[in-house]
C-alpha cells in the first residue's frame, strides 16, 4: 500500500530515537531493577492511559475491550520484556546485552516467515548481517567474564522482542497501544513485591520520572505503531540503533568512553542502516 512503508519507517526510527538516551537515565536512576521496573512502569503506564482518557473518543477502556487475546498476549509479552530487560543489566556488561540483543532481528526474521509466511527481501537479510557484525565490534571489547545468567536473560529478551514486533505486525488490524500501557502496568505489579524500594535523593526522582513520563511512554507509543506498517524484521533492525546510540548518550553526559570498538562499529550499523532504508524507500511502491 502506498506510503506504508515509509509510515512505518518513520514511526519506528523517532521512537528508536525517543529511547536512546534511556540507557543514560537507568544508570543515572541508580536503583535495582525491580525498583526501576515498577516506578517507570507504572508512570508510564499511567501517561499512556490518561492520553486516552484526554485525547481518544471511548477513552481507553473501550480500546482496550478491543484488544482481544492477541492484544493480551501482547502486553504479557510488554510486561514480561520489561522486567527481564532491566534484570539482564543487573546481571551482566552492557556489551554482552548488546551482542545478544543484535539476534533480534535474525529472530524476527524466522519468526515472521515461520508464523505469517512474510518474505524477508534480500536487501533486509543482508543489512541484518551487516548490523550484527557491527554490534559484534561494538561488544567484542568485553567478552571476558561472561556472566551466564544476565545472558541468558538478554537472550530471553531478544526472543520475547523478536515475537512481540512478529505479532504486531501480523495483526496491524488491532490498536496495540492499549496493550502497552497494560503491559507496563502488569510489569509494575509483578516488580512491586520484589523492589527494594531504597530512599531515593530529588535527581534520582528527576531521572524516573524523565523516564517513566516521557521517554518510556512516548517511545512504546511509536514503536507500538510502525510495526503495523513495517515487516517484524525491519523494526527489529531499526531498534539495534539504540544499542549503538545509548553508550555516546553515556560517553557524552557522564564521559565514559565507549572506546573505538564502539565508534567503529556504531558507525558501521547506522551506514547500514541509512544504505537499507534509501534503498527500501525508493523501491516503494507508488500506485
Amino acid at each position: 500500500m502506498k506510503g506504508e512503508y515509509r509510515k512505518g519507517f518513520l514511526l519506528t526510527l523517532a521512537g528508536v530515537l525517543v529511547f536512546t538516551p534511556d540507557a543514560l537515565l537507568i544508570r543515572l536512576t541508580a536503583v535495582d531493577a525491580f525498583t526501576l521496573t515498577f516506578g517507570r512502569g507504572l508512570l508510564g503506564g499511567f501517561v499512556i492511559l490518561l492520553g486516552y482518557v484526554c485525547f481518544v473518543r471511548g477513552g481507553f477502556w473501550l480500546a482496550a475491550r478491543r484488544l482481544g487475546r492477541w492484544g493480551i498476549f501482547v502486553a504479557c509479552l510488554q510486561a514480561t520484556c520489561s522486567i527481564i530487560f532491566y534484570c539482564a543489566f543487573s546481571y551482566t556488561s552492557v556489551a554482552n546485552v548488546l551482542i545478544i540483543f543484535a539476534c533480534t532481528p535474525l529472530i524476527a526474521a524466522v519468526l515472521s516467515r515461520i508464523l505469517y509466511g512474510e518474505r524477508v527481501v534480500r536487501a533486509t537479510r543482508w543489512a541484518i548481517l551487516g548490523a550484527a557484525f557491527g554490534l559484534m565490534m561494538v561488544a567484542s571489547g568485553s567478552l571476558g567474564g561472561i556472566q551466564w545468567y544476565g545472558d541468558s536473560l538478554a537472550l530471553a529478551n531478544a526472543v520475547l522482542l523478536a515475537l512481540m514486533y512478529t505479532i504486531l505486525r501480523g495483526h496491524r488490524e488491532i490498536n496495540m497501544v492499549p496493550a502497552a500501557a497494560v503491559g507496563l502496568l502488569l510489569a509494575a505489579a509483578l516488580s512491586a513485591p520484589f523492589a527494594l524500594f531504597p530512599v531515593m535523593d530529588s535527581m534520582q526522582w528527576l531521572w524516573l520520572g524523565v523516564g517513566g513520563l516521557l521517554v518510556l511512554p512516548l517511545a512504546l507509543v511509536l514503536m507500538t505503531l510502525g510495526p503495523r506498517y513495517l515487516p517484524a524484521p525491519e523494526v527489529a533492525m531499526l531498534t539495534l540503533l539504540e544499542a549503538v546510540l545509548a553508550p555516546l548518550w553515556v560517553w557524552w553526559v557522564i564521559g565514559e568512553n565507549p572506546g573505538w570498538r564502539t565508534i567503529v562499529g556504531g558507525t558501521i550499523v547506522i551506514c547500514v542502516l541509512l544504505v537499507h532504508s534509501a534503498v527500501r524507500l525508493r523501491r516503494e511502491p507508488r500506485g
